[in-house]
This record gives C-alpha cells, sequence and structure tokens, in this order.
C-alpha cells in the first residue's frame, strides 16, 4: 500500500474518533440538561469541570447528586449502587469508553457518611481522572 493511501486512511480514522468523541459528549450535555437548569448551574461550568477544573460551589455538587440520581448510581437518600451503570448509561456514553468510564465511576462513587461528602469526594475524583467525556 502507498503511503499516501495509508496516511488518508489514518486521517480517516482519526476524523471518525473526534466525531464519536463529538457525538459522546453532545449526549453527556444533553443527559446532564435537566439538572443543569434546576440547580441554575451554566453548561459551561460543566464542560470546563470535564476539562479538568475542580472548583465549583454547592450548586455545582447539588447538580451532580440530581446527575447521579438520574443515572440511577446513587438514590435520593445517598446510596450508591453501581451494578447497572453500564446497562443505564449506554444511551449516553460510547462503547468503546464505557469499560473506562465505569471503572472510574466505581473507583470514585465510594458511600460516605452524608450524601454531599459522597458527591464532593467522587466528583472531583471523577474529574481528575481520564474519563474522555
Amino acid at each position: 500500500m502507498e503511503f499516501a493511501t495509508i496516511s488518508k486512511i489514518l486521517m480517516l480514522i482519526s476524523l471518525c474518533s473526534i466525531s464519536n468523541a463529538a457525538d459522546q459528549r453532545q449526549r453527556v450535555l444533553e443527559f446532564h440538561a435537566d439538572c443543569l437548569e434546576v440547580h441554575d448551574v451554566d453548561e459551561k461550568i460543566l464542560v470546563e469541570a470535564l476539562e479538568g477544573k475542580l472548583d465549583h460551589d454547592e450548586d455545582f455538587y447539588k447538580h451532580v447528586f440530581c446527575v447521579c440520581k438520574k443515572a440511577k448510581i446513587i438514590d435520593d437518600n445517598g446510596v450508591v449502587n453501581t451494578d447497572n451503570f453500564e446497562i443505564d448509561m449506554a444511551h449516553v456514553i460510547d462503547a468503546s469508553n464505557m469499560d473506562n468510564v465505569a471503572s472510574i465511576v466505581r473507583k470514585c462513587l465510594v458511600q460516605k457518611d452524608d450524601i454531599m461528602t459522597t458527591i464532593t469526594e467522587a466528583s472531583d475524583c471523577f474529574l481528575r481522572e481520564k474519563h474522555n467525556l
């Protein structure tokens, strides 16, 4: 195979990966939308958080609690359950990234004595990891 052909194939693969990542990011933002609105958190703050910014206020963590409940990984009482994460979030997270994200969720979302400590520590842990969202 010619070098030019190989280069074109690699470029096409790269463009598909970028497109898939952008599609996944859009699904994540859409999944968060209701909770952003309820807790008056700007989408820009969420995007910055996904990119690693860890300076958040109480409203942001209330938003995260809302999203965790929506994802069915924590209940209203703050009880953590990640058993069905891959099934419940298959419509949001790409299959190629699911094992990575599920592993990070299970590592970071650890039951603490109170809901906000659980959410704050889990959120900060998750956002420090390479989640590819």
